[in-house]
């Protein structure tokens, strides 16, 4: 292993399961379903034969030289592996930060300082009768004590000498009680992405939001999108509570890593307001997706509101997940949504919130329409030769100089390059078309006289960084057949938008604002993915990067009631497409294809 790493594994175990059991991370995108070929190791020793996926994932040259799947090659006795560059896991840049809106302050969860009777031998009430007939004399609210707050009561009320400090939600369930008089009361905004999950701490008696994290989605092992993660849960019970526990896991390091930032103690977290996909927030409550995945897609729940001790979160808070509109149009779309306020506006206003699952929103206050496009992977590095995670070595941004096809690049970080990530591969494309070495159907022209255009196993190749620039052990290229998994993903995302401008009866130039809204979006050049016709040909000065929005969403609805009453509405009134129903969906993806230099969707729109 890595690094001299030495373990032992019982036989029959897979290279990659053997990695992850000592905390070793491999790229693997769909979950060690041996379908992406990015687990490449190099072992040697007592090893399971080939298989026919790793022969059709695995180069000739690949396989000459020794290379194996992480996922599909056991350990059948002594192994030692080597781990290449590119396969290592790095840690990866994630958008955090999103649109702000104005707010008035009414969480769910309110504080309540109650000075109680001393109990005498004339007055022997039970402590539960003595604080809510109390509560109910001085607030006028008739309340529910949780099972735990029981095991508070006793210590908290002579501790504080008959004084206590009551942690109330909506009105009706105690949360806490504390001896004296405290104020503290916090709350965590979470945004469980299939890629990422973001979290904010905010103290809920003035909206400030006092700490902040993003991590990669630990779900990402056992499948890099929702289909995957479908397959995955359904396969055995194991697997679905296996899904539940690493993102229940992951949100409680979120709240210990903000809180010990903050000076926050995580008994002062009353509650948690979670936004996803509808089968993310499905995996976390444990509750099987099977069914979101099967036409006619229905969810098994949208909103709700839990113990977040009911499922593992270790905190004396209440749990609330957002409304959905669909099986794959979630509470992060609901929350995006909310976010810009493009509900509340006169404007005619198109979301797009760009992800391995693309939702797509028009409309404004009037009427609201909105569809999921499943973009997939590919401009997350996904399927892509040399592509990459916006991680360190990443190249970033591209430009190609039009006479000599000479390439000058940025990575994230400066450090050389790896591979590359999604707004370089947009950027790459759309040089690519700039300068003629790509036409508009996305083939590559072997004819220029440069020595970047390469074939490799009859098939061209771009080299867009030399071996000796590389922090890898070869050239850094763009293929052809890169550039047809790009090419779907980016049809997928412009028929969505197509088709929801066909059902509105509108063109770009009718759209008012053009929201933009995901971590891949805010770091991707607007003028070159309308060039790649992945954005519509809307004006550039109506374009507006809203960056986290979903995460945003989240944020207004754990400091306002009148906020997560709006989303409830939002979830009612957006009415969802389904694509594959549409009759010209098909046909408008497949010319969503070519790039728009001299292609138009003209007869579609007819």
């Amino acid at each position: 292993m890595p690094g001299g790493k030495r373990a032992e594994f019982k036989r029959g175990v897979s290279i990659l399961e053997a990695a992850e059991s000592i905390d070793l991370k491999i790229e693997s995108a769909c979950g060690g379903q041996q379908k992406c070929g990015m687990c490449k190791v190099i072992p040697t020793g007592n090893l399971s034969k080939l298989t026919q996926d790793e022969l059709r994932l695995l180069t000739e040259e690949e396989v000459e030289q020794g290379y194996r799947l992480a996922c599909a090659a056991t350990i059948q006795g002594d192994v030692t592996i080597t781990v290449p560059v590119e396969s290592r896991m790095r840690e990866q840049r994630l958008q955090i930060e999103g649109i702000e809106q104005p707010v008035s302050l009414d969480p769910a969860v309110r504080k309540y300082i109650v000075e109680l009777p001393v109990a005498t031998l004339e007055d022997i009430r039970t402590d539960k009768e003595r604080i809510l007939e109390r509560i109910k004399e001085v607030f006028g609210l008739d309340l529910e004590i949780e099972y735990g707050v029981y095991k508070q009561l006793p210590g908290a009320i002579r501790d504080g000498e008959w004084t206590v400090s009551v942690a109330v939600w909506n009105g009706k369930r105690t949360l806490s009680v504390e001896p004296g008089v405290v104020r503290h009361a916090y709350g965590v905004a979470v945004d469980v992405g299939t890629t990422k999950i973001a979290g904010y701490l905010l103290n809920l008696r003035n909206g400030e939001v006092i700490g902040k994290e993003a991590i990669v989605n630990p779900q990402i092992k056992y499948g890099e999108d929702v289909v995957s993660r479908i397959s995955y849960a359904t396969d055995a019970d194991k697997n679905l509570e296996r899904l539940q526990i690493s993102v229940i896991d992951a949100i409680g390091q979120i709240i210990k890593d903000t809180c010990a930032e903050a000076g926050v103690e995580t008994r002062h977290i009353y509650e948690i307001v979670v936004v996803g996909n509808t089968v993310m927030q499905h995996l976390l409550l444990g509750v099987s997706p099977k069914y979101v995945g099967r036409s006619p897609y229905c969810a098994v729940l949208g909103s709700g509101d839990f113990r977040a001790s009911d499922i593992g979160l270790k905190a004396n808070a209440n749990l609330h997940t957002f409304p959905v509109i669909g099986g794959f149009v979630g509470g992060d779309h609901v929350s995006a949504i909310l976010a810009t306020k493009m509900n509340e506006s006169e404007e005619m206003s198109m979301l797009m919130d760009i992800g391995t699952n693309t939702e797509i929103a028009i409309g404004n206050k009037e009427d609201m329409i909105s569809c999921s496009c499943a973009s997939g992977p590919a401009f997350e590095g996904f399927y892509i030769k040399h592509g990459m995670r916006a991680s360190s070595g990443a190249i970033e941004h591209v430009e190609i100089n039009p006479e000599t096809f000479e390439v000058r690049y940025r990575t994230i970080e400066g450090v050389r390059p790896r591979g590359l990530c999604g707004s370089g591969l947009i950027d790459l494309l759309a040089e690519l078309l700039k300068t003629g070495v790509m036409d508009s159907a996305g083939k590559l022209n072997p004819e220029i006289e440069s020595n970047r255009i390469t074939t490799n196993n009859d098939e061209v190749e771009f080299v867009v960084a030399w071996e000796r620039e590389t922090g890898i052990d070869s050239d850094v290229v763009i293929t052809q057949r890169d550039i047809r998994e790009l090419q779907s993903a980016k049809a997928a995302m412009r028929a969505g938008a197509e088709i929801l401008m066909l059902k509105k009866g509108i063109k770009e130039a009718d759209i008012d604002v053009f929201y933009i809204a995901g971590a891949f979006g805010s770091y991707v050049e607007p003028a070159n993915a309308r060039i790649i016709g992945m954005y519509p040909d809307v004006d550039l000065e109506r374009v507006k990067i809203v960056g986290n929005a979903a995460g945003s969403g989240a944020k207004l609805a754990l400091i306002s009631g009148e906020e997560r009453a709006h989303a409830e509405e939002i979830a009612k009134k957006v009415r969802y497409i389904e694509l594959a129903a549409e009759p010209k969906f098909t046909r408008c993806y497949m010319l969503s294809h070519y790039f728009p230099f001299g292609v138009a969707l003209t007869d579609i729109r007819r």
